[in-house]
């Protein structure tokens, strides 16, 4: 049978268009370096892991994988730069916990997530763990709650980041507890404080707060997670506690640019699954505190929106502006 030459042409695109989109899935992409933008300086939990993980696409891939560091504007002057690149692939961005709630604290960050932005997956997770001072006398989170009610001005709590005040402040709401956010430029010198008795409580990443809680300088009185952390397993959940339905974590993924064909967000994402398998790699990630996780893109997206919107009315409740 002889066919039109309208149909061999539309054969004949549909075959070009199946074998150009097999080939930019499986060898044509990447065909030269990647930039991961990492919007936080260098030395950080997710600056080293993103490191970890460049070394190993580099090498699966057989093209380099290169790290910039664009710190400032919380993060967001790294995800604006993505934003405006090219949708092919090659710039991609390391995003934390905070892009899920970047609308609370910013006004106006030069991007839209929704629509400059597209998940590609999830690569790393970590726990908070509430500590307090070593002479606040509480040793979980149910006697923490009954300490804080029957103190006449609440607890003092350092702060030094959107995405764990904002967990502390939904604590506290849920516990009806008065409290009182002491901002800090940072983790470290949140932990500092407590130490020295500035304030009574900070939940912080447990990766920050363990050699203070193994040197006995303060304690730690429980994890915001369902179950206990592999890095300490001897502290309890708050569930453990009592303390019902109070989650909340932190982590790192990959996003590109709108646009950026799906077939190269899979293939990023199927690699970066099979990379996070490998035991030695879950290894180094655990001596960074985190744990490897990956996700699909659609369900990376998911809990994107998921952080946006269990945060969001817990920052109206606590009176938070963005600026």
């Amino acid at each position: 049978m002889l066919l039109k030459p309208t149909k061999i042409t539309a054969l004949l695109l549909a075959s070009a268009a199946l074998m150009g989109s097999s080939a930019y899935g499986q060898t044509g992409y990447p065909d030269r370096s990647v930039k991961l933008v990492v919007p936080f300086a260098p030395g950080g939990s997710s600056d080293s892991a993103t490191r970890i993980l460049a070394e190993q696409l580099g090498q699966k891939w057989k093209h380099p994988v290169v790290v910039e560091n664009k710190p400032g504007a919380s993060g967001s002057l790294g995800a604006l730069q993505v934003a405006k690149s090219a949708a092919d692939g090659y710039t991609l961005l390391v995003t934390p916990v905070s892009i899920g709630t970047i609308e609370i604290f910013l006004k106006n960050p030069g991007f839209d997530r929704n629509k400059d932005l597209m998940p590609i997956t999830q690569f790393a997770r970590g726990d908070y763990v509430l500590s307090v001072g070593k002479n606040v006398p509480v040793k979980n989170f149910a006697e923490f709650v009954k300490f804080a009610k029957s103190s006449p001005s609440g607890v003092f709590h350092g702060a030094f980041g959107g995405a764990s005040m904002l967990a502390f402040d939904g604590f506290a709401q849920s516990q009806e507890l008065r409290h009182e956010n002491v901002s800090y430029r940072g983790e470290s010198l949140a932990l500092n404080a407590l130490m020295g008795g500035e304030v009574q409580a900070v939940l912080s990443t447990l990766t920050a707060a363990k050699p203070f809680i193994d040197a006995g300088r303060i304690k730690a009185i429980g994890i915001p997670s369902k179950e206990r952390s592999p890095l300490a397993p001897q502290i309890p959940t708050a569930g453990e506690s009592g303390i019902k339905g109070f989650n909340a974590d932190f982590w790192f993924g990959l996003m590109a640019p709108a646009g950026t064909p799906e077939v190269v967000r899979n293939k990023v994402a199927q690699d970066v699954a099979e990379i996070l398998q490998r035991p030695q790699i879950q290894q180094r990630f655990l001596q960074l505190g985190l744990i490897a996780k990956s996700s699909k893109p659609e369900e990376f997206a998911q809990l994107i929106k998921y952080e946006s919107e269990r945060w969001i009315p817990v920052a109206k409740k606590s009176g938070i502006e963005p600026q």
